[in-house]
């Protein structure tokens, strides 16, 4: 693993700086993009408050994973947390296709038989996450924060805002306009279209469960439930927010209309949105929002007592 130190200098980004390996520091001034373990980009302009330690970063987005697995892990890791083994930990899969059933949940929630979902090959798990029924699967980014909120200072409130607020950050990347906070709704909504959903558990001032975020999801397996308790509200992903035809208004990535005011695409638009993007975008925005200053990238060949990472 290794561990990087966070520079700022009025607001810029300034040096980046090995903990672990090589002393060695770099500077950026008035770069455009730094890469730092492969995968985290931040960009000159990119400012955190230096106060809340630092955020152990697993990502098993490469595969996809089963849900019960992901369910042990984060339960090892949360004992690990409460014991103080180990540190504040951000945990991003991309699961099997499953569904998850929270405290608000219930069978009503399906609108498809068990027995057919179960020839669909979708196993069904109750959990004790907050909210209702929702669908985890490919192309999607879900974010298991395993942290203390007791030393980062934050009630459960704040911190469900937060979660809330990283991935209205995610989804502003691609010149989306979306929102959380919403009277009597969780999650963060584009319009009356819900692209982001919210489901923790707290115990002792250590949270798990976490943020599901639509990024290229196939949105069809919606239909077998009511997804969050809202059977009048759509689903929809940032890739389905690029491809709708908006008339009329400036294009959220490329700002060019065609001559019948239809929106142009650009090629990511038509290609798809890369996941692993769009994960960069939502570990910047999760680092931002809860202003950690050191960032350990951990791999998942890490052991750490009997769990990876």
């Amino acid at each position: 693993a290794t561990l990087y130190s966070y520079g700022t200098c009025g607001h810029s980004l300034y040096a980046i700086r090995p903990l672990i390996g090589s002393a060695k520091t770099r500077s950026y001034r008035n770069c455009s993009f730094v890469t730092v373990f492969g995968y985290l980009q931040l960009a000159s302009g990119f400012c955190l408050r230096m106060r809340r330690g630092t955020l152990r970063v697993c990502s098993l987005t490469h595969k996809l994973l089963s849900y019960g697995p992901s369910l042990e892990l984060q339960e090892k890791l949360v004992q690990h947390r409460k014991a103080g083994a180990v540190g504040d930990t951000l945990l991003i899969v991309q699961h099997s296709p499953v569904f998850t059933i929270g405290k608000r949940g219930s069978a009503q929630d399906f609108r498809t038989t068990r027995e057919e979902i179960a020839r669909l090959g979708i196993y069904v798990y109750s959990i004790p996450r907050g909210g209702e029924t929702t669908y985890h699967g490919p192309g999607q980014l879900v974010a298991y924060p395993i942290v203390n909120l007791r030393q980062l200072g934050l009630a459960a409130r704040a911190y469900v805002e937060g979660l809330e607020q990283v991935m209205v950050q995610t989804a502003g990347c691609y010149g989306i306009q979306a929102r959380g906070q919403v009277p009597g709704k969780t999650g963060v909504w584009v319009g009356d279209r819900k692209i982001g959903a919210v489901g923790v558990h707290i115990s002792h001032g250590i949270s798990n469960h976490g943020i599901a975020f639509n990024v290229c999801t196939d949105l069809s397996h919606y239909k077998h439930i009511i997804p969050c308790g809202t059977p009048d509200k759509e689903v929809t992903s940032v890739q389905q927010e690029l491809l709708r035809p908006l008339r009329g208004v400036v294009g959220a990535s490329t700002g060019c209309r065609s001559d019948s005011g239809a929106v142009c695409l650009d090629d990511q638009q038509q290609q798809g949105v890369d996941l692993s993007v769009a994960e960069q975008h939502l570990l910047r925005a999760f680092i931002r929002v809860f202003q950690f200053d050191q960032v350990e990238a951990v791999d998942a060949d890490v052991v750490l007592g009997n769990e990876r990472c």
